[in-house]
């Protein structure tokens, strides 16, 4: 970013020192000696103006006056060899950043404009992010689990602490945090969001911190950290479990104390923001393996807001998917759709086993893709084995096979009826364990060997 710094004095010795100090750092200045000409170099945006009191040709105030009107959230830096106290009310009142008197100490005014910088990256930020977050969240849901979730919500949105929301992939806990945002004293802040199992571990030590200049190659300019950026507001950390044990230190001095030095830094930084961490894995088994602090667990888990999987809240299912519908229409512009009794009926047995964003990705692709106002059952395009019960599925595979019964001698049939159920349930518990055979052998009730015998016998990829 090129930082533009605007000189109005009439004083050219004064402008000539401060453009020696401040080009070296970095910022690009212009100077101007009077106030007409300094006005219309304003139209240029420069980030930050410089403006002396008295000119020759008009007074500084008065010029503060018009930059402000034009341009609320320009950075104005009043400058004067007449310092006193109803000036500087007066400037401060009408909007200046800061007041400095001549003779200045040119290491503080590079401070003041350093800050100026700094400041004016924050509000961009915040910014930022107030646009993307326009609306409160909306957790859709009847049953007594969702209602209880709900109620943790309201308990401790307006206390100003750590939370930590856990359950599986795809359940909402993000959705959790933003409710809990909105709701808290904080909604007017920003609301930043980082997946700390997306990054590298250098990388996401650099986000969250942010960075000095020259702290490693291609720092050349200061960066703000996340945690700097959501202040005044909240920072949701997701799956912290993933963080680096050195990281997990640097976080937890922050928890303790609301400091921390940025990435090439020993000056130390507060900032005041509220972290919300959510993980899908258990923090304790974490604790126990050694890869995650046990200080830092006992600092997150103040309050534990746990979410239930899809499976666990099936009343909900079908009021997700028709409101899912509905803002697909609506984002899409696909006009008026429903769903068939045969493609609801699916919905309310299928598992789900992605949770809620299963089946959002899930009623969105349909919306889009199916011909007519009725999304049928073909229309929802889910991965084979997952549309049933394990149950329903082998009811299945036993119901094709009974069907060739007369054909097969006596003998066979059993063989061939018991081979197909159980490659078909190898295949399932493989599929929910991501290919973990010693989880799949563990469900099974076999040991491992076995369960790769029957791989290979099956030919199951």
């Amino acid at each position: 970013m090129n930082k533009e710094v605007l000189i109005i004095d009439d004083d050219e010795s004064i402008a000539w020192v401060v453009e020696k100090a401040l080009e070296p750092q970095g910022y690009t200045t212009v100077s101007h000696t009077k106030l007409t000409s300094g006005m219309k170099a304003v139209k240029d945006g420069p980030q930050v103006i410089l403006l002396d009191l008295i000119l020759p040709d008009g007074n500084g105030l008065d010029g503060l006056r018009e930059i402000k009107s034009s341009n609320p959230d320009a950075t104005v830096i009043m400058i004067t060899a007449h310092g006193k106290m109803e000036s500087t009310i007066d400037a401060m009142k009408e909007g200046a950043y800061d007041y400095i008197e001549k003779p200045f100490d040119i290491e503080e005014l590079k401070i003041v404009v350093e800050k100026a910088f700094k400041d004016m990256a924050l509000r961009e930020e915040l910014k930022k992010f107030k646009e993307t977050e326009t609306e409160a969240p909306e957790i859709v849901g009847r049953s007594e689990k969702i209602l209880k979730v709900f109620k943790e919500i309201g308990r401790v949105a307006a206390k100003d602490i750590t939370v930590l929301v856990t359950g599986e992939s795809g359940t909402g806990k993000e959705l959790v945090a933003k409710a809990i945002h909105h709701n808290s004293k904080r909604s007017s802040g920003p609301f930043i969001a980082i997946n700390c199992a997306s990054m590298p571990k250098d990388l996401i030590e650099a986000e969250l911190f942010g960075w000095e200049k020259g702290a490693f190659t291609g720092a050349k300019d200061k960066r703000i950290g996340k945690i700097e950026s959501a202040g005044g507001g909240t920072l949701f950390l997701d799956e912290i479990s993933e963080l680096d044990m050195n990281l997990q230190a640097k976080l937890l001095r922050f928890l303790q104390d609301n400091e921390f030095s940025p990435l090439g830094g020993n000056k130390v930084t507060k900032a005041d923001a509220r972290i919300i961490g959510a993980t899908n894995k258990n923090l304790k088994d974490a604790v126990s393996k050694g890869t995650f602090r046990e200080d830092l667990y006992y600092r997150f888990n103040v309050v534990q807001i746990k979410l239930p999987p899809l499976r666990d809240r099936r009343e909900d299912v079908l009021h997700l998917a028709k409101h899912f519908l509905k803002e697909a229409q609506k984002k899409f512009n696909t006009g008026q759709k429903e769903l068939s009794k045969e493609a609801k009926d699916f919905i309310a047995k299928h598992d789900w086993p992605g949770n809620v964003r299963e089946l959002e990705n899930t009623i969105k692709s349909a919306c889009i893709l199916s011909n007519g106002t009725t999304i049928e059952k073909r229309d929802l395009h889910v991965e084979e084995g997952n549309s049933y019960s394990i149950k329903e599925f082998l009811e299945d595979k036993l119901k094709k096979y009974l069907k060739d019964m007369t054909q097969l001698e006596t003998a066979n049939l059993h063989t061939t009826v018991m081979s197909e159920v159980e490659k078909a349930l190898i295949s399932i518990v493989l599929k929910e364990t991501k290919g973990n055979q010693l989880k799949a052998a563990k469900t099974l009730g076999i040991n491992r060997n076995t369960l790769r015998t029957k791989i290979k016998e099956y030919k199951i990829k």
